[in-house]
């Protein structure tokens, strides 16, 4: 009996070491997956990297002047890192993460129709950059953008990657061109969606006095998206001819934009997501950007005063 015992134990230990090495083989093999899996990923991200070149400033403020000008539907949506953070549920400097936003986020970078002009913030040498650019000033390092662009790439498929930076940069390099798209603008815009502290003296010199402001919070404006649509959505109810709305609500402007978009099909309308520029126009040089370039003022708000 004794002996026997031995045997049953000897049988039970070879039985589980058996089952132990085929779980790490197993395990190892799921690792090699894996590790096989992302490779190959990356080296066709990288071949798709080879082909892809995102549309300059220039050409981006041109069509969207034209599209504005032309009283087309359109939505102008500024992707960046923090968009794409939020997208895989993380948070954002000025904005919390939520599994809802990550949600509204997907929705948001899967808009492909006919007058969206989507972005992607990879200026760098594989993506494509003006001269005047710079780490720091509109101009990434490839690292980074290559990142970036791999975690959301399969959003751009089939389509242009306009520039996130246009008026910003034209801004900042030839003022009295992108002067010539704020006096369009400001003609046709008769919403401003925005940070609730913009004083009024800067939302009638750029949107005009008629405009009407609706207040977001400076920070985590998602929070409150659903009371924001709807005093859009108010807003806009009895408009028949076409219009402008501008958008700067960092990132939680997008889920906005992308509802506003999806809800009025039925208007004729361009949203236009003005950006940072905001906050130099201001005198707060709130970016990077902002504190490298001397933008000159004086020509970049040139007239727009006499505009209605």
């Amino acid at each position: 009996m004794v002996g026997e015992k031995h045997i049953d134990l000897r049988k039970s230990i070879i039985k589980l070491k058996r089952k132990s090495i085929l779980f790490v083989d197993k395990l190892h093999f799921s690792v090699i997956k894996n590790r096989l899996r992302y490779l190959f990923e990356i080296e066709f991200i990288k071949k798709i990297s080879e082909n892809c070149r995102i549309v300059s400033p220039e050409q981006t403020l041109n069509e969207l002047q034209y599209a504005i000008q032309n009283n087309n539907r359109g939505i102008y949506l500024r992707f960046g890192d923090g968009d794409v953070f939020l997208l895989n549920n993380q948070s954002d400097a000025y904005q919390e993460k939520s599994v809802l936003l990550a949600d509204e986020m997907k929705e948001c970078f899967s808009l492909n129709d006919e007058g969206i002009f989507k972005c992607l913030a990879i200026h760098s040498e594989m993506y494509g950059y003006s001269k005047e650019m710079v780490i720091g000033n509109h101009k990434n390092k490839d690292g980074f953008a290559f990142n970036l662009f791999k975690n959301c790439y399969e959003y751009f498929s089939g389509c242009k990657i306009y520039s996130p930076v246009a008026l910003h940069f034209i801004s900042t390099i030839n003022p009295v061109r992108a002067n010539e798209f704020l006096k369009i603008l400001k003609s046709k815009t008769t919403v401003f969606i925005g940070n609730e502290n913009v004083r009024n003296s800067t939302i009638e010199l750029l949107f005009g006095s008629k405009a009407k402001h609706i207040k977001t919070p400076s920070k985590n404006a998602y929070s409150e998206i659903d009371s924001i649509e709807k005093e859009v959505l108010n807003e806009i109810d009895d408009k028949t001819d076409f219009f402008v709305m501008c958008v700067a609500m960092g990132c939680s402007g997008r889920p906005l934009m992308k509802r506003l978009w999806m809800k009025s099909l039925n208007k004729n309308f361009f949203l236009f997501d003005f950006g940072s520029l905001l906050d130099g126009i201001e005198g707060n040089n709130s970016r990077t950007w902002l504190k490298m370039n001397q933008i000159n003022y004086q020509q970049l708000l040139n007239g727009l005063n006499i505009i209605e």
